[in-house]
């Protein structure tokens, strides 16, 4: 590449890494994220400032309680035609969530393909130093190690990779050869030949601790990068980190890979037994077992899916143990997402089971059921009290049994219970129980409570009342800490009461002016597009029950004006503050397009194609522009583009770019080619929007 391409592109990164460093103190990671591999994209090998630093936010984001990835975003990651685009997306997840090595592995594998030597280095150091420290330290990994550094011109570390892989297995031949191999190897790369007893010894000896020495040396230390993160805890990697894969945990990630597939062609039935036959493997997993099967189950039930037959319920009614018994329940829950009976029946058997995690989930799953409905059950908070106590939660289990309480207020058993429940939940949270200082338990005990909070799905509106306390009272000791302020105003917004929601609104847009801090006007924007929605729904809702009120309709229709006035000024903000976020320039984009402002709605989604979550949604919207405008012969090239870069070809986003196609040549006067188009859609979903009625007009036509 020529010098000053070079210069471009290093410039270029280095205007993406600055922004990403300001948008990491604003606490903003997902964006920084972005901007971080917008950077390198430009610059591959840019360790210091670019992968070191992205590696450090991803812990700083872990730490706050930032989300993984969702599995629609894994999904559409590990869809890459290059090598930097594999690398890159895997750079992604991993800073989605920094403990889960495969990433690691992937960002390894992608670089040294790519040739990307510094990069490729750098992560094997890393995966080098975690293995090494592990409990049971992986063999596989040490082979990856092994060919990675050899691809990459590091013998030195190559061999202390096959030699630490040769100490795990000492009576395999094969790897006792590539010792051999390499250590001539290398000799040879050096100009000498190392005698054999010094080979033998290698392991553990000066020079392969230097090696290692300069591992440590890439990420700043054992402690103060790889080790340890700002607050002195261990990073996960280390010491935790399994070795040999786990065959169940594998044989589960093959049944819930499957079943995502599965799903993805609308075979839903089909995708429930697989997730349940991954979930017989791996019971207690949660996020990658039992909360797609249960998005699966809403949408196959958005759907029309049947609920399970008489005879399927009698066939899952009893098991024979606590784990046949849970996903016997799940099979009818997944059929039946809103059976209160079911869910109830799977979470009496993850308690029974020991299964924790599961019962954990699905108790505050059924519990926002039990709320939500039109007449909440009393045996159901009965449940959830008995659950919650068994599973050690007793804040949890209060809150369930005051709802309770609620409902028969009369209960002699449940006043008692309430009692007990209160009682048993001081002794647990000032830790009477325990061997220790009752002073330290008074000192860490709002630490406790807050940790709590965090966690608990389940929040009364007196414990919301005293997070509004305590975050007023943190934000009056030290009211420059942006925390502080993010804190207070999320606590009055969860209030949901409008004087309250104002009041934080207020907060945030006072703070913005004050500190010139878009992150909180941001913020505010957001808050004030959920207060809308809110009015929106509750106005709607008003209307239902009483049609023939006067002003109905005219009050739904200004609300809804002002909704949409107000999203278009947030996210043009959002354009003008964040203008590498590719997420904003799609949002804003996607409201130019509804109040028809293709113009400007275009060259929006053209850059957001460059953002993976919404490559292909761009491209389509990208393509109605052109339709919209009436240039139909640029529509039909990105609608084909669009469809041919979607690799599911039947789901709803295939269909929807179909037909938008079919469109696009109905209006440029193909109709030959719309009438095919609207054919197959029609052959496999009869019901999509009009197709059946195109079909029958372009065929009444003589086509």
């Amino acid at each position: 590449m020529p010098e000053k391409n070079n210069s471009d592109a290093e410039a270029k990164a280095r205007f993406f890494f600055d922004n990403a460093r300001k948008a990491a103190e604003h606490n903003d990671f997902d964006a920084a994220i972005d901007m971080y591999l917008d950077g390198l994209r430009c610059a591959p090998d840019a360790i210091q400032e670019g992968h070191i630093k992205l590696r450090e936010l991803s812990v700083k984001r872990q730490a706050a309680g930032g989300e993984k990835a969702s599995s629609e975003e894994v999904a559409e990651r590990q869809k890459s035609e290059t090598a930097l685009e594999r690398m890159l997306n895997a750079e992604y997840l991993l800073a989605k969530d920094p403990s889960y090595l495969p990433y690691a592995e992937a960002i390894l594998k992608a670089a040294a393909a790519g040739g990307y030597k510094d990069t490729a280095k750098w992560i094997a150091d890393l995966i080098f130093l975690a293995n090494k420290k592990a409990r049971k330290p992986s063999l596989q990994i040490y082979l990856l190690l092994k060919d990675s550094y050899e691809a990459i011109g590091r013998l030195g570390r190559a061999l202390s990779a096959c030699e630490y892989a040769a100490k795990l297995r000492p009576g395999d031949e094969t790897l006792a050869a590539e010792v051999k191999r390499l250590s001539e190897k290398r000799a040879a790369a050096k100009g000498k030949y190392l005698q054999q007893d010094v080979l033998k010894e290698s392991v553990g000896s000066a020079e392969e601790e230097e090696e290692l020495e300069g591992v440590r040396s890439v990420v700043g230390g054992e402690d103060s990068y790889f080790g340890a993160d700002e607050n002195g805890k261990k990073d996960d990697w280390l010491g935790d980190m399994p070795g040999e894969i786990d065959p169940a945990v594998a044989r589960a990630s093959s049944f819930f890979s499957k079943a995502k597939q599965v799903a993805a062609v609308n075979d839903y039935d089909y995708a429930i037994e697989l997730y349940l036959k991954g979930l017989s493997s791996t019971p207690e997993a949660v996020e990658e077992g039992h909360i797609p099967l249960c998005e699966l189950a809403l949408q196959r039930q958005r759907k029309g899916g049947k609920k399970p037959s008489m005879m399927e319920r009698v066939k899952r009614l009893r098991g024979k143990t606590p784990l046949e018994q849970m996903l016997n329940a799940e099979h009818l829950f997944a059929k039946d997402p809103n059976s209160l009976s079911h869910a109830g029946v799977m979470l009496k058997a993850a308690v029974s089971g020991g299964f924790t995690k599961t019962a954990n989930w699905i108790a505050n799953y059924l519990f926002q059921m039990n709320n939500a409905a039109k007449k909440p059950s009393f045996k159901v908070y009965v449940l959830l009290k008995n659950s919650y106590t068994a599973l050690g939660q007793f804040d949890k289990a209060l809150a369930a049994c005051q709802c309770a309480a609620r409902i028969r207020p009369a209960d002699a058993a449940i006043t008692d219970e309430l009692k007990n429940l209160t009682a048993e939940l001081t002794v647990s949270r000032g830790k009477y129980d325990r061997e220790g200082d009752f002073r330290q338990s008074i000192k860490d005990r709002q630490m406790q409570e807050r940790l709590r909070a965090q966690d608990s799905l389940v929040k009364t509106k007196d414990f919301r009342l005293s997070v509004v306390e305590e975050a007023r009272k943190a934000l009056a000791e030290d009211p420059n800490l942006p925390k502080n302020v993010f804190n207070l105003a999320q606590a009055l917004f969860d209030l949901e009461q409008e004087e309250s929601e104002n009041e934080a609104i207020a907060l945030l847009e006072s703070t913005y002016k004050s500190k010139g801090d878009f992150s909180f006007k941001q913020r505010a924007g957001q808050m004030r597009i959920s207060q809308l929605k809110r009015k929106i729904r509750e106005a709607k809702g008003g209307l239902e029950a009483e049609p023939d009120e006067v002003g109905g309709d005219a009050a739904v229709a200004e609300l809804m004006a002002q909704f949409n006035r107000t999203e278009m000024e947030h996210y043009c903000l959002c354009v003008e503050n964040y203008p590498t976020d590719l997420k904003a320039k799609y949002e804003y984009a996607v409201r130019l397009l509804r109040n028809k402002r293709y113009d400007e709605a275009i060259p929006l989604f053209q850059e957001a194609h460059r953002d993976p979550r919404h490559k292909i949604a761009a491209m389509g919207k990208t393509g109605l522009c052109f339709l919209m405008k009436g240039w139909f012969a640029d529509a039909v090239d990105v609608f084909t583009q669009a469809i041919d870069a979607y690799e599911i070809k039947d789901d709803g986003t295939a269909k929807e770019l179909r037909y938008n196609l079919g469109r696009a040549y109905e209006e440029q006067g193909e109709t030959e080619k719309a009438l095919e188009i609207y054919r197959k859609i029609a052959q496999l979903d009869f019901g999509f929007k009009d197709v059946r009625q195109r079909v029958d007009k372009l065929r009444s036509k003589g086509t």
